[in-house]
């Protein structure tokens, strides 16, 4: 991994991080004492006692290690373990401390150790009271010694030499288990994004799938998602809807791929002969996984395509769970699966309906569910002849990964629009829907991404900033309530009103008549004067 590596890693996992850094020191700032003094954090005390060792005589000769052999062994242990009041026996108090002869100093040095500091004071004196005592007496061998004590024991902590010394201060220790923090909190950002491989940025998903990220979706306030509504239709100047229509755009002016690995173009001989492929008219959009956002995307696109003035048609051919009429305020009837199981019986012009959106009509998923997937099979016929019934078709199918559907279906349409929402498609899944497309070579116009992380901003033009119609609040909700009125009005009016609100500068992009049918930039320009004029 490179260092640009770790900075996304840091900067997409930075709440864990601090997390971590700011449970680390509050716990050391609640649970440790406010100062440590150097006695409290000494493991062990040594104390040592000095005595001084003289001769009996100028022709005696005092030996410094015999004198040490005595401290250590007979009469003097059994005399301090009396004065301690050690029950065990005297060699094991004596294996306690620590005899060591000076012979150039005439000097021996008595030293005891224990966590308790006056336990190893009082160890060490009585060693050394009773070893003068004991030489008080001329002793067999000891040449005559008399033996003075020169300094008391007295406990001193021991120091923990090369080691971690715990600092007394309270704000120093909580600012290295910060940090200390800190860097766990790294670690475990490493291990849970080696672990979590949703994708969840535009990166991301174009490494996976290999394919372009024509439109990123922001998410929808709390207030916007209760609504439930199509936001093309109902707030066209959001910035969701604009996405939307970026992603109409692509679908209308980009060439289509194969998921191969040079992207081989779906129209190649149109491409040598120099021409430009044009959009797609049967439109298939699908995802990897249920509840990712196709279903609304579906619904917004068919808005936004409407809104150039062009006949779009939408197909619920989700048969497993149909529930496109209900963003569209159709409820569910006769549709696609009856027609599929007796063509005879219904027409299909018959089955086509209105919708709340102008210049946008549905055929619902029919009332027959009970094999889906049989019918789905039986679905080319159908799409055949929806053709001819409109300018553009959008189909919402089932899941990639979650039906088998939907592969029925893929070598009839013109194209295929992918649907990935923000932080729900694995890496794992990703790459099996690339897969799976590549082996069925299905020409693919590219991503939307749902849910795209990122500041929500108003719309170009229309917020409180610079851009066109700044300041002018009155004129906007004149145009709003304007178009709410034609929402109202007869369907031969709304569908006049679409036409007008698709050339003015609230609207989508304006095209050319002879590719879509839809007014001249001229007419638009003057409908959008007479409508801001009379408003």
């Amino acid at each position: 991994m490179t260092l640009r590596d770790y900075l996304t890693i840091a900067r997409r996992r930075w709440p864990i991080i601090v997390a971590c850094a700011l449970v680390a020191a509050a716990v050391t700032w609640f649970l440790t004492p406010a100062q440590t003094s150097e006695a409290e954090v000494a493991p062990s005390y040594t104390a040592t006692a000095t005595l001084l060792v003289g001769s009996g005589g100028p022709t005696e000769l005092v030996s410094i290690d015999r004198l040490a052999l005595f401290v250590k062994t007979g009469e003097i242990p059994t005399r301090a373990a009396e004065v301690l009041g050690f029950d065990g026996d005297p060699a094991v108090l004596a294996s306690q401390v620590t005899v060591t002869p000076d012979p150039a100093a005439a000097a021996l040095t008595i030293s005891a150790s224990d966590a308790d500091g006056a336990r190893a004071a009082a160890t060490a004196n009585a060693f050394a009271d009773e070893t003068v005592a004991f030489f008080e007496k001329d002793r067999p061998g000891a040449g005559g010694a008399t033996v003075s004590v020169l300094q008391v024991a007295t406990p001193i902590p021991d120091e923990i030499g090369g080691g971690f010394v715990v600092p007394p201060s309270r704000l120093l220790r909580t600012a290295m288990a910060g940090f200390i923090g800190l860097l766990l909190g790294f670690a475990l950002a490493l291990v849970i994004q080696r672990v979590d491989s949703r994708l969840r940025t535009r990166d991301d998903v174009h490494a996976a799938l290999r394919l372009p990220i024509i439109a990123e979706v922001p998410r929808l306030s709390q207030a916007q998602k209760r609504k439930a509504s199509i936001m093309v239709a109902a707030d066209p100047l959001d910035p969701y809807s604009d996405a939307h229509r970026a992603a109409r755009t692509a679908l209308m002016h980009t060439v289509s791929r194969k998921m191969t690995d040079d992207y081989t173009a779906r129209r190649a001989a149109s491409a040598e002969r120099g021409g430009t492929a044009t959009g797609a008219r049967l439109i298939l959009v699908t995802s990897a996984n249920a509840s990712e956002g196709k279903t609304t995307t579906v619904a917004n696109l068919a808005a936004s395509f409407a809104e150039t003035g062009q006949r779009v048609l939408v197909l619920d051919a989700d048969l497993r769970s149909p529930d496109t009429h209900s963003l569209f305020d159709v409820p569910q009837g006769a549709g696609i699966s009856d027609f599929i199981t007796d063509p005879g019986d219904v027409p299909l012009e018959a089955l086509v309906r209105p919708t709340s959106v102008p210049g946008v009509r549905i055929i619902t998923a029919g009332t027959r569910l009970t094999h889906p997937a049989s019918l789905a099979s039986r679905m080319g016929h159908l799409l055949e002849e929806v053709r001819g019934m409109a300018d553009v078709v959008i189909i919402d199918s089932a899941p990639l990964l979650a039906a088998s559907d939907v592969f029925d279906v893929l070598p009839i349409v013109d194209t295929v629009l992918l649907v990935v929402r923000s932080g729900r498609l694995t890496d794992v899944a990703a790459h099996r829907v690339a897969e799976l497309l590549g082996r069925f070579q299905v020409p693919i116009s590219g991503v939307v991404l749902v849910g795209a992380r990122g500041r929500r901003a108003d719309g170009y033009g229309y917020g409180s900033g610079h851009g066109y119609g700044h300041g002018d609040t009155k004129k906007r909700k004149r145009e709003r309530s304007a178009r709410v009125e034609a929402d109202r009005s007869p369907r031969s009016t709304r569908a006049d009103a679409s036409t007008q609100f698709a050339g003015s500068k609230d609207g989508a992009w304006p095209f050319s008549p002879q590719a879509d049918g839809a007014p001249d930039d001229a007419a638009l320009s003057r409908r959008a004067r007479r409508t801001s004029s009379s408003a």
